[in-house]
């Protein structure tokens, strides 16, 4: 069987992805690195793009800044998510409803332990993010046509790949506010399992692409340029 770690340089060269893969491991043990304590931040999503470079072993009170992004990843109940004052501030400003935030996808277990890490030093993940550019979205897309766009708020991609989808999200204001996610990504979750079958269809669906792309270059040579 192939190490995860091993799916880290198909998936940048497929996608030619300007970042690497992160694998997220949920836990059913306490967290072990040190005492568990990391620097507070808003939210669960600011550990994604530093744990391109490290890994960070998280727990419940690591998430508890952002109640959604709490709930999403099976840590709180809906009721104490809707509780939240941040909630409160995302109902009020009409950001997202009552009724679809009861929609929000989440984990259906809550796990003890959430690491990030480089997927490069994964052993078990079972989801892993990739930012995406749109041309690399084109051709994930390409392979995998079933992918799901979801709504807001961004974090849900991570259920809904524990779940077996595919998920992108375009970013959400509260998200990218807080993590400094450029205009021109995207983030993207997949599903660990599924990761082996989605290099092979990227394969083909790369070489499609540079096949029909050639075709359409020569082509092109036969038309006059617009001013």
């Amino acid at each position: 069987m192939t190490s995860p770690s091993a799916w880290a340089a198909p998936l940048i060269e497929l996608l030619d992805l300007a970042h690497p893969p992160v694998a997220i491991t949920f836990g059913t043990e306490p967290a072990t690195s040190g005492d568990g304590r990391l620097p507070a931040q808003p939210a669960g999503c600011c550990f994604w793009e530093p744990a391109q470079r490290q890994s960070l072993d998280t727990r419940t009170a690591d998430h508890a800044n952002c109640s959604t992004g709490s709930y999403t990843h099976g840590l709180i109940d809906m009721a104490t998510a809707a509780s939240g004052a941040d909630t409160a501030t995302l109902i009020n400003n009409g950001w997202i409803t009552p009724a679809d935030l009861g929609l929000v996808a989440r984990l259906p277990f809550r796990p003890t332990s959430i690491r990030y890490e480089p997927l490069t030093a994964a052993t078990g993940p079972d989801v892993v993010l990739v930012r995406l550019s749109p041309s690399s979205l084109m051709t994930l897309q390409g392979a995998c046509p079933d992918l799901r766009l979801a709504s807001r708020p961004q974090c849900q991609i991570v259920p809904l790949a524990y779940d077996g989808q595919i998920a992108v999200s375009p970013g959400c204001a509260v998200s990218r506010a807080r993590t400094g996610l450029p205009a021109q990504e995207m983030t993207c979750a997949l599903p660990a399992a599924s990761l082996p079958a989605v290099i092979d269809r990227l394969r083909q669906a790369v070489a499609a692409d540079q096949a029909v792309a050639g075709y359409a270059a020569t082509d092109r040579r036969r038309f006059a340029t617009l001013d």
